[in-house]
């Protein structure tokens, strides 16, 4: 729906071809491990207050679920020269990203490279809280130090955005979340995506944003319209 809302207002649209996402967010994930779990400690004892591993919500009326993620990170004790290590191949991976993302001036047709990415902010909707075990759709722009925008285009319709068939999966957290997912639990849960630009670039990032909900706006008004 995006793509098409972008490309009736007039804009060109190329596919992005992801660089080693997954190696990006196995960097991130070692330098959070590497002291967050102190840091919520050491900040939470000055009021006593214990750290909350999840956002499911569970009073009288209610039961969990019993397959709640749990945000709390296991504590990897490494030194300052691993940490530093690790720090050294995500600025290599950063500039090998920069080159990648220049390297689109050879597909945009407009001689120079694209604006912006237009992505996944997630593997599904929003979920019920406490449900969503997936951060590396975001993580991966930490990782790089890209700013990114999350703007709304639907939401789930039970009647047509039924399960689809069970697949090979890729792994298991793959799996996981393609079990996560039931139309009417999520039934007008939001659907969103993110636009992603370069660093330095949140102004640009909330301009563009504010271009593409504009096209989407514009969109769905014209599809509407065209089915009275």
């Amino acid at each position: 729906m995006t793509k098409t809302a972008l490309l009736a207002a007039g804009h060109k649209v190329i596919d992005w071809q992801p660089l080693q996402h997954r190696e990006l967010c196995r960097l991130v994930y070692l330098i959070w491990t590497s002291g967050s779990g102190e840091d919520y400690k050491t900040v939470t004892a000055a009021t006593g207050e214990p750290v909350l591993t999840s956002m499911d919500i569970v009073d009288e009326n209610s039961e969990s679920t019993g397959t709640l993620n749990t945000f709390l990170p296991e504590q990897q004790h490494v030194s300052a020269y691993q940490l530093w290590q690790v720090q050294k191949e995500k600025t290599a991976l950063r500039q090998k990203y920069l080159e990648h993302w220049n390297s689109t001036v050879q597909s945009t047709g407009t001689g120079r490279p694209v604006d912006a990415i237009i992505a996944p902010v997630a593997p599904y909707t929003a979920v019920p809280h406490g449900m969503n075990k997936n951060a590396n759709y975001t993580a991966v722009w930490n990782a790089l130090d890209y700013p990114a925008c999350v703007f709304p285009v639907t939401r789930v319709n039970a009647a047509l955005d039924a399960k689809k068939p069970a697949h090979d999966f890729i792994d298991k957290r793959d799996e996981d979340t393609y079990e996560l997912y039931d139309p009417t639990t999520f039934s007008n849960a939001p659907v969103g995506l993110q636009l992603v630009g370069r660093s330095q670039e949140e102004e640009a990032v909330l301009a563009m944003t504010e271009i593409v909900d504009s096209a989407l706006s514009q969109y769905k008004t014209s599809t509407s319209a065209s089915r009275l």
